[in-house]
């Protein structure tokens, strides 16, 4: 149930371990959801837990309403934070982030795709953010994770097209990568297909069908599919859907906002993927165009924006290059990141011995869907998983 990044890298490793797969998503093509139009940042050396400061700041952001999910999933994020628990929840990302990014160059390879780029610039703005940026970054080098300090004039060396002024400095992380991720799933599913995978597109999942302890099949506009195995892969679900499954999902929607602005001039345009963390924006070279995201919002299960929502976008990329882009032509989209409260995913089954789940990937889902997948494949084949899952597990009460 799925077709996005999370959905098409587990049928892939399903199919790979001899399952016969079906692919049942309601947009009409392979990652058309929040897999479609995102940065495609695998920023790996940044697998850190949402922090109370970056939750506050959304909640500022958003047009808050009396909402019994968010105020739980709010008190289960303050819980994420006492005691141990931010150490414990650090540990589990970077855990499976590291392990993802190994099974995604075995997946680029196998596949021969060749959109993966390396070497991804973390911008700031103020010297005192820059020092507190690289001062948390420590526990990340004591991890193995490569990164390091850049100068304005070090950031120009990178970037000759760069307002270098503007900034105090910057981390590099040489071993972080990007891609377009829509053009990654619709590569994958094509390799899926010979394989046997069968995608069933424009087709809205409406209820599961259990029977006692597992799940018989799924009923969908176009019909009933029974299986053996069912597998969540889902971004944020309808809330009717949710309850069916048998136990608590804790994702919530936070809201973004994402452009893709056509490149007029090459030479003033950046080479690499970035993020302005002083703005929360971030950016990533796609062919002749620029895709810009940013954005977070707690505003429910709504798909709205105007066009003052990408104006936060358009200003941090003006400033730092001016003259680039045709902001005129640009096509905005609003997304919903399926963010559970430790901003970590979650596996295996709850009520239904059946039903596997592989859910909330949230905003760094193609950091760890490849992982994600494998780790779904091995515990559906009844196999010990790849990596420890503690922090992992769905809650079973």
């Amino acid at each position: 149930m799925g077709a996005g990044l999370a959905g098409v890298t587990t049928a892939w490793a399903l199919a790979r371990d001899g399952h016969e797969v079906v692919v049942i998503d309601r947009e009409p093509e392979v990652a058309a959801g929040a897999s479609y139009a995102n940065t495609g940042i695998v920023a790996a050396s940044r697998a850190y837990p949402w922090s109370s400061g970056e939750i506050g700041r959304a909640l500022r952001r958003s047009a808050l309403r009396l909402d019994p999910e968010l105020l739980v999933w709010g008190i289960q994020h303050l819980l994420s934070r006492s005691g141990g628990s931010y150490r414990r929840v650090l540990e589990a990302k970077v855990r499976l982030v590291r392990y993802s990014q190994q099974v995604m160059h075995e997946l680029v390879r196998e596949i021969a795709f060749d959109g993966l780029k390396r070497g991804v610039l973390y911008l700031y703005r103020e010297a005192q953010a820059l020092d507190e940026a690289w001062e948390r970054a420590g526990s990340m080098r004591d991890l193995g994770f490569a990164l390091e300090r850049l100068t304005p004039a070090q950031v120009f060396n990178h970037e000759p097209a760069i307002a270098a002024s503007r900034l105090a400095g910057a981390l590099f992380a040489p071993l972080d990568e990007w891609a377009d991720a829509a053009l990654f799933c619709r590569s994958l599913a094509a390799k899926c297909r010979p394989l046997g995978v069968n995608f069933t597109l424009e087709n809205e999942i409406l209820s599961i069908e259990p029977l006692d302890v597992r799940v018989r099949e799924v009923v969908t506009r176009r019909g009933r599919v029974r299986g053996d195995a069912f597998v969540c892969a889902l971004g944020v679900m309808d809330r009717k859907l949710r309850e069916q499954l048998g136990i608590h999902v804790p994702v919530y929607p936070v809201k973004g906002f994402s452009a893709t602005v056509p490149v007029v001039r090459a030479d003033a345009a950046p080479r690499r993927a970035m993020i302005d963390e002083s703005r929360g924006i971030a950016f990533s070279p796609m062919g002749t165009e620029l895709r810009i995201t940013g954005g977070a919002e707690f505003a429910g299960y709504g798909m709205e924006h105007e066009p003052r929502d990408a104006a936060p976008l358009y200003d941090a990329v003006k400033q730092l290059f001016p003259g680039a882009l045709d902001y005129a032509r640009a096509r905005v989209r609003a997304c919903q990141r399926p963010m559970t409260p430790e901003s970590t995913p979650r596996f295996g089954t709850g009520k239904y011995q059946n039903l596997w789940f592989n859910i909330g990937l949230g905003h760094m889902g193609f950091a760890m869907a490849a992982g994600a997948a494998r780790i779904t494949a091995e515990l559906v084949s009844g196999r010990t998983p790849p990596i420890d899952l503690e922090g992992l597990r769905i809650q079973r009460h």
